[in-house]
């Protein structure tokens, strides 16, 4: 007798945890189809520049993708470090994408957090 295919489950039957990380690689692709400026250091400077001088947030035009996320790594190897050639290490990449943070007003620089 020849057996029936057994469906494959379908992503309604995933794990919370996978239909959640699914989510998120499929917006994160999302995202980085839809933005107007391509991602690199010199428009992580451009950008963190732009928040710097306004004092705050950039206007959604002038938003690139990932330059935060970077930087938050960044922030997060300095202040987990703190000195040292880990620290110095995160203070160098900052340097090179021109990092800022918008959590305060002004926004938090560099220097603010001990580079």
């Amino acid at each position: 007798l020849a057996q029936a295919a057994t469906p494959s489950p379908g992503p309604e039957s995933a794990p919370p945890a996978m239909a959640l990380l699914r989510g998120i690689v499929l917006g994160l692709a999302g995202m980085v189809c839809a933005q107007a400026k391509g991602f690199s250091q010199e428009a992580c400077k451009e950008y963190f520049d732009s928040m710097k001088r306004l004092g705050g947030p950039v206007p959604p035009a002038d938003y690139v993708v990932g330059c935060d996320e970077v930087c938050g790594m960044v922030r997060g190897l300095k202040e987990y470090w703190q000195t040292g050639e880990m620290a110095t290490y995160a203070c160098e990449h900052g340097v090179a994408f021109g990092c800022a943070w918008k959590t305060a007003v002004p926004p938090v620089t560099l220097k603010d957090i001990g580079c």
